[in-house]
């Protein structure tokens, strides 16, 4: 079966720790992979996320760790990184608050 793999840069800016992970880990630039694979469908192409693996150094080497997308995304939104949205992660918005978005641009 055909895996996409998708990598992109994040960054801490306080320590931080997630419950795959062993020790808090050092502020810092952490390389994210999010692997996913094809639906099976024709009429849309489309992805389902299969896997989010974050590298962290152990031992004098780059480890990467299957971690929880939404544990990760909590925890750059508490590290006030909102900006960084890791790939597939899902949406902290409510659906209060898109309902008052609606609302306001009706006014």
């Amino acid at each position: 079966m055909e895996i996409r793999t998708t990598s992109k840069l994040i960054t801490f800016r306080n320590p931080f720790t997630l419950s795959a992970l062993d020790k808090s880990y050092p502020p810092g630039n952490y390389q994210l992979r999010v692997e996913e694979q094809p639906l099976d469908t024709i009429s849309f192409v489309g992805w389902r996320q299969t896997g989010c693996l974050l590298g962290v150094f152990r031992d004098g080497a780059i480890e990467y760790v299957s971690v929880d997308p939404r544990e990760l995304r909590e925890a750059l939104v508490r590290d006030g990184d909102q900006g960084t949205d890791p790939p597939a992660a899902p949406s902290v918005a409510s659906k209060g608050a898109r309902r008052s978005m609606r609302k306001s641009r009706r006014s």
